[in-house]
């Protein structure tokens, strides 16, 4: 009766790993045809996305040089704005409204000082 049921056990166990091996694989197969939809999705995506951002980045370095072209220009024009101003009498004035804002700061203060001064009741 040992054997016999040695026997059976090993055949159940058989039967057993052979289903579990069945399932396995048809969970393998599910899986790789998964992985091949998802790579199919996602080299359609990569495309869509390609067709989108080589346009926007055609515009992008369209701006850019068009904004460099700016800058440079106005850097240029700063230049000889400070040039112009370095050579021009305005830079005399700047410099004579600064002394005579400084004098008349002073003449204010003194001739505060003295009406106060004056001005005291006794």
């Amino acid at each position: 009766m040992e054997i016999g049921q040695l026997y059976q056990g090993l055949t159940f166990l058989a039967y057993a790993t052979g289903v579990i091996v069945i399932l396995v694989g048809v969970m393998l197969v599910k899986v790789l045809f998964d992985l091949s939809k998802l790579a199919s999705n996602i080299n359609d995506t990569a495309e869509i996305v390609k067709e989108e951002l080589v346009p926007t980045l055609k515009n992008v370095n369209k701006s850019v040089e068009i904004v460099s072209g700016v800058i440079i220009k106005t850097e240029e024009g700063v230049g000889k704005i400070k040039e112009f101003i370095a050579n021009s009498p305005l830079k005399i004035l700047a410099k004579l409204s600064t002394v005579g804002g400084t004098v008349a700061k002073g003449f204010l203060g003194g001739l505060c000082a003295g009406l106060k001064t004056f001005g005291k009741k006794k």
